[in-house]
């Protein structure tokens, strides 16, 4: 035994030593040249063109996808480099490789074509350009195209289609002897596990090598542990333009779970009879078995596991879909924090990095292609979309944290019966050879689809083909209300198992948005408040681990991520994120963190509002008291404010929540609990500002607010500095507050709630314009003598009608004929300050007075000046 681990510790040195002889791999993505446009002829030297230096990852999209004008740049890109090949080897072969560009690529080296169209933005490829390389310096040119195009999918989507060469690139070099690269895939290994036990588990590894017709070669697998000790290697004998099947067994390996994702590696070599190394990649390999039941859930390595975790986009505030691996696995560091153990990636297929630590974190992982709401025009498109779904498994075939691959989204949102009866044809015949596809390359995975309409429908079409089912629901969002969710729910499993009685359920989108900025201690359907995000992933959460036949659930969405036509309370971004789109932790994120980690958790849920506002509970009594509310999975936790204990309350379903006299200035909050013989703890410094019960009082004068009016939701305004809006309010005698008028309600099917989904020009501060109340006769503050700056914000929104008004302050016009459509354009904001003097007792009135149609305020700010 002693001889046989010496002998395998001197065969692991010999392969970390080879490792550094073959397969020269480097990114080349510094020192590019971008010019964004046409150009007929890019390798003409008589054209002046303004070319920009760029560094890849790069689109194009990075600020016109969040600016104010409709629309945003699809056509062509060109990228170009010149670059000197190093001489590696003898009779080198060279390639590169794009992880993606989207959407189509064409590839020249040296003005000559290597790829004239490759399709699709999402999946990796590589090409050969050893034929077209010279002596000394090389000129790449790359041109890109994220054009609509009817015979590419996606064809339309909830999220942005941004141009440019936004992941890495990597030249390749390899020996004339080697493995495959340039293939559809850009994958030449292909490795599966047929058996896995407990006790053993068989491997097989299919390659196929570039080789001449004369000579000996073998391709030679070598399996390492985790602490890289080599456990087993053998040969296997190569024949010309043969694929070479490598199949072994071991016993008493370790298995991959979320629990325990334990990981080996697999170096693939091609040598001949003297063992002199040609090629060799490297390949990750976890042993596991898995399945899912309709009634029983997912089961891996015999274990039942119920699966909880998210979907993720790939882009990132301000950089579109540029995303550096850095920031790829920064996300995945976020969601292990989180305790999740199980990822959609969706649409489509993302940047390997993402892939890489599902393996390493125990991600249990589903992977898409981007065919989302309708099918490509013809058959082209369908040959496109295969194409596409063949990349994308071949590519991504040795990632063990893999278990479906999905071949759409939501693709009945064009409603395909609607469409004629050709295109309906078409339809059904895309889904039907997508799925078979997934099957005749991957028998080891399972087939999925997802859909959002009613069960009954996708079968009377007949496009239920995949093994598992995944539904989009927003029910306490988009549809029906909070405490209905558990009730929708439960129809939904009963009717899609009365129907499918075989095929698995998962629930692969739910949630509703949260603006960071917008907190309420009054939530409602649709206000876009972290508080009834809270409580509706709580509900979802209490759902969705009861009901056994929901075997996996993925929230939409990890992150907030950048969606060029939304007009939510962050325009152009779709807000329903545990994260923002800068990464910040929403408060739903320590929710989730309470009920899925193992290990001992406690937080302030919304400790990211540290600038807080409220009027004192009684005149004079110095304090106003609002809830907080503690997340953890402890048994019970005691909150301290200011050194002072408001005692200890117990968790239910891991939330609970204090009422908290919070004083004027710097409130320190403490959480205390304890869990298996440890103390935890969370804080808090909330900047607090007391507004007088009575704008006269003498003990707490009047300085400044600033009403959110039309609203329950604070407003923070974070340009600058965290100013905080407070809620709106009707008048009372003392205070302040709106006479006469309505919250502005939007009504439709999908929504009844306050304000409207516009984007409104001119401000980042958009929630502020997107609620009014209109019809107001009088705005009042009762505010004692004294020299005022008062701010009046408004906007005309989606208004079909002329609307004008006369604006006094205590009877004085001080805005004449107001029309805001008219004078400034409709979903513009406009802010006009006025310095008021305040001569006796009365305080101050700000009075509407239409002239056509109704009045209208967004905002009002009232500071005292001397």
């Amino acid at each position: 035994m002693i001889k046989k681990n010496l002998v395998l510790f001197f065969l692991s040195i010999a392969f970390l030593s080879n490792a550094q002889n073959v397969r020269h791999i480097e990114t080349i993505n510094d020192a590019w040249q971008f010019y964004k446009g046409n150009i007929e002829n890019p390798f003409s030297s008589n054209v002046s063109r303004s070319w920009e230096k760029v560094t890849l990852p790069h689109s194009w999209n990075t600020q016109d996808i969040l600016d104010d004008e409709d629309g945003y740049y699809r056509g062509e890109g060109w990228y170009k480099k010149t670059i000197k090949i190093p001489q590696i080897y003898k009779n080198q072969q060279v390639f590169l490789l794009f992880e993606a560009a989207n959407q189509v690529t064409s590839l020249y080296v040296n003005g000559k074509v290597v790829e004239k169209d490759h399709i699709g933005g999402y999946t990796t490829f590589a090409r050969d350009i050893t034929r077209v390389l010279k002596k000394g310096t090389n000129e790449i040119v790359v041109k890109v195209d994220n054009s609509h195009n009817d015979e590419i999918i996606p064809q339309s989507a909830d999220f942005s289609f941004y141009g440019g060469i936004y992941r890495d690139v990597h030249l390749i070099i390899t020996k004339q002897v080697h493995f495959e690269v340039a293939n559809l895939g850009a994958n030449a290994v292909f490795i599966s596990t047929p058996k896995v036990s407990e006790l053993s588990a068989e491997i097989s590894v299919k390659s196929k090598i570039v080789r001449p017709k004369k000579g000996t070669y073998y391709v030679k697998q070598s399996l390492f542990d985790a602490n890289n000790n080599l456990v087993k290697t053998i040969k296997t004998k190569s024949k010309f333009g043969k694929e070479v099947i490598s199949s072994f067994s071991i016993e008493k390996q370790n298995l991959w779970s979320p629990e325990n994702p334990y990981l080996y590696k697999v170096i693939t070599e091609i040598v001949d009879k003297k063992g002199v190394v040609f090629d060799r990649v490297e390949n990750p390999l976890g042993f596991r078995w898995f399945s899912f039941d309709a009634n029983k859930g997912f089961f891996i390595n015999g274990n039942k596991t119920k699966l909880i975790g998210t979907n993720r986009h790939q882009d990132f505030y301000k950089k579109a879909n540029a995303v550096s691996d850095e920031i790829h696995r920064y996300d995945m560091k976020l969601l292990k924090e989180m305790g999740i153990n199980f990822l959609r990636i969706a649409h489509y297929p993302q940047d390997p990095a993402i892939l890489e630590m599902c393996n390493k974190m125990g991600f249990v992982t589903t992977v898409e292609i981007p065919f989302v709401n309708k099918a490509a025009a013809n058959e082209i498109g369908k040959q496109n979309s295969i194409n596409m779904l063949k990349e994308t498994i071949r590519y991504n075939y040795n990632n063990p944290s893999i278990v479906a691959w999905n071949l759409g989204n939501e693709t009945t949102m064009k409603a395909p019966d609607k469409l004629g009866e050709a295109y309906t044809k078409h339809f059904i015949e895309t889904h039907k050879v997508l799925s078979e596809t997934i099957k005749e390359e991957d028998k080891t995975r399972y087939s999925y689809t997802v859909f959002f309409r009613e069960p009954a429908y996708q079968d009377k079409l007949g496009i239920r083909f995949t093994e598992i089912v995944g539904y989009n629901k927003y029910y306490g969002w988009y549809i029906e209300e909070l405490e209905d969710i558990d009730k929708n729910l439960r129809s939904l499993v009963k009717r899609t198992l009365a129907l499918n009685p075989d095929k698995p359920l998962i629930l692969s989108e739910y949630g509703g948005g949260a603006d960071p900025r917008l907190r309420t201690y009054n939530p409602t359907r649709f206000d876009f408040s972290v508080e009834y995000q809270f409580l509706l992933h709580k509900a979802y959460m209490k759902a969705i681990l009861e009901i056994p036949e929901i075997v996996g659930a993925n929230v939409w969405n990890y992150a907030d991520f950048q969606v060029e036509h939304r007009k939510d309370a962050v325009p152009h971004i779709n807000n329903k994120g545990l994260v923002s789109a800068s990464r910040e932790k929403k408060d739903v994120y320590y929710l989730y963190q309470a009920l899925l980690k193992k290990t001992p958790f406690l937080a302030i849920a919304s400790k990211g509002w540290k600038k807080r506002a409220g009027i004192e509970d009684s005149e004079n009594s110095k304090v106003a008291t609002q809830p907080i509310t503690i997340v953890g999975n402890t048994d019970d936790v005691e909150l301290i404010i200011n050194g002072k204990s408001l005692g200890n309350q117990k968790f239910n379903f891991a939330t609970t929540t204090f009422n908290v006299p919070f004083q004027q200035g710097q409130n320190l909050i403490e959480i205390v609990s304890e869990k298996e013989g440890k103390v935890f703890k969370d804080f808090a410094n909330i900047d607090f500002t007391l507004q007088p019960k009575n704008l006269k009082s003498k003990t707490n004068p009047f300085k400044e607010i600033a009403i959110n009016v039309g609203s329950y939701c604070y407003f923070i305004e974070t340009d600058n500095v965290d100013y905080l809006w407070m809620p709106d309010q009707a008048y009372t005698k003392g205070s302040f507050g709106y006479l006469g008028g309505d919250f502005l309600r939007t009504k439709t099917k999908r929504r009844n709630n306050f304000g409207v989904d516009v984007s409104v020009k001119g401000t980042e501060n958009d929630p502020v314009f997107q609620t009014q109340v209109v019809g107001l006769e009088s705005y009042k503050f009762d505010v004692p003598k004294g020299t005022y700056e008062l701010s009046l914000s408004m906007a005309e929104l989606n208004s079909r009608k002329e609307n004008s008004m006369d604006i006094l302050v205590n009877d004085k016009k001080v805005w004449e004929n107001l029309n805001l459509k008219k004078q400034y354009g409709k979903d513009r904001g406009v802010t006009k300050r006025f310095l008021i003097s305040v001569d006796n007792n009365d305080g101050i009135t700000i009075s509407f007075k239409a002239l056509k149609g109704q009045t209208r305020l967004s905002g009002v700010k009232l500071r005292k000046v001397n």
